[in-house]
């Protein structure tokens, strides 16, 4: 397994958002590992658990988002910033917009975690977002991500 891996499988879905200081220890120790690592961080920052939902508030989960993306150098981190924050402030993007968000990620191999916070953030009621998906993680497979 790598360092990478035992990462996410820590935090995905355990994710300390009672506690500001575990989880300023997790971001940067998540800024040694690849970008996809900050990216999972703010996945789980963007989609906060039904049982953490009443007890986190949105001011903590923007000042997460940013001491994050403070820690992130690529392509990608603007784009996700925007579409983290506004998640986190309850707000939609529509499906046509993150689909061609989502082919802009297919150029770059691998990152998983960002395509996750962009599927996420619309409600694609029609299932428009779903081949894209899978025609980007065939993509990375194929060029070996």
């Amino acid at each position: 397994m790598t360092i990478e891996k035992e990462f996410y499988d820590r935090i995905d879905c355990k994710f300390p958002y009672q506690d500001k200081s575990a989880c300023l220890k997790l971001i940067d120790e998540a800024a040694f590992l690849p970008p996809n690592a900050l990216f999972f961080v703010i996945h789980e920052i963007c989609r906060v658990p039904t049982s953490e939902k009443d007890k986190v508030n949105s001011a903590l989960l923007l000042d997460l988002l940013s001491y994050t993306t403070n820690r992130i150098n690529h392509p990608l981190k603007e784009m996700v910033e925007q579409t983290a924050r506004k998640m986190i402030l309850g707000k939609e993007l529509g499906v046509d917009e993150v689909i061609s968000k989502m082919i802009l990620i297919k150029n770059y191999h691998g990152q998983y975690s960002a395509l996750n916070i962009l599927y996420f953030s619309c409600d694609d009621i029609h299932g428009k977002l779903e081949p894209v998906m899978n025609e980007i993680h065939t993509h990375w497979h194929k060029a070996g991500s």
